[in-house]
């Protein structure tokens, strides 16, 4: 997954929201939201049997984001996928991630909490030849308001879709079925824009630099695959809305009678 926007305290009676749109491939198989266990689900990456957003009845959740890295990212590597899933089970998250060893993994964002508070996680594994630095493990805890979860650091430059998506949520009405349908909107964004040189690494042909600025991303091999908007008050999921492909043109469907 590669954008995910996470509301603390913003919207009126829901003190966590998370949009959240999965960029990836299109050859890769995936399958749609299902059962990951006893009340919990998310969709699932048919190749590693790991999932980008996992969500639980409790109103839990975590999700993964890659990092934005240059060079090649080594064969052999345990799959990101599945320590969301293993997260999102875990007795104590905080614990499980700072046992974490980023040299395990291709480097990620991960986010994970529920309606008393939101962690993230910067795990950038160490450059096999040492050029590329010793390795990152990082954690924050986020305070109240709108953070939008690229592939850096949240903040970072060189992501317009996320400053974009960020604004059209600070314009959002403060009720749920207002905010609901803002984000329905601002995930289905196919606003582009000139990127600079740090949205445009010199590995990117120029029209998929120029593509990856839009929210909602359309390309001839990879693009927005899915899109999930997920809702929750202390101890309760109370919205988890699915759309299994581009939200521009895919209806959201709601996936609540997974977690039961």
């Amino acid at each position: 997954m590669c954008t995910i926007a996470i509301l603390l305290d913003v919207v009126d009676g829901l003190p966590l929201v998370v949009a959240a749109n999965r960029d990836e491939m299109f050859a890769r198989p995936t399958r749609p939201p299902e059962s990951l266990g006893a009340h919990l689900a998310g969709g699932v990456d048919a190749l590693s049997g790991g999932t980008w957003l996992a969500i639980r009845d409790d109103g839990g959740f975590a999700a993964v984001t890659n990092q934005r890295v240059l060079l090649p990212v080594p064969s052999g590597l345990r799959s990101r996928g599945l320590v969301v899933r293993e997260l999102a089970g875990a007795a104590d998250p905080a614990a499980y991630v700072a046992g974490l060893d980023p040299a395990h993994y291709a480097s990620m964002n991960l986010a994970w909490g529920d309606a008393r508070g939101v962690s993230v996680a910067y795990l950038r594994r160490p450059a096999s030849d040492g050029v590329g630095g010793a390795g990152e493990h990082v954690v924050e805890r986020l305070p109240a308001g709108i953070h939008v979860l690229c592939n850096d650091r949240i903040g970072a430059e060189g992501f317009p879709r996320g400053e974009r998506l960020a604004a059209a949520i600070a314009r959002a009405p403060r009720d749920w079925p207002g905010m609901r349908r803002a984000l329905i909107a601002a995930l289905a964004d196919h606003t582009q824009e000139e990127p600079g040189p740090l949205a445009a690494p010199a590995h990117l042909a120029p029209g998929l630099a120029r593509a990856l600025t839009a929210t909602c991303i359309h390309s001839p091999a990879y693009g927005t695959r899915s899109s999930t908007i997920f809702a929750a008050r202390a101890g309760a999921t109370v919205a988890y809305d699915h759309a299994d492909g581009p939200p521009c043109t895919t209806a959201f469907r709601d996936r609540l009678e997974l977690l039961s």
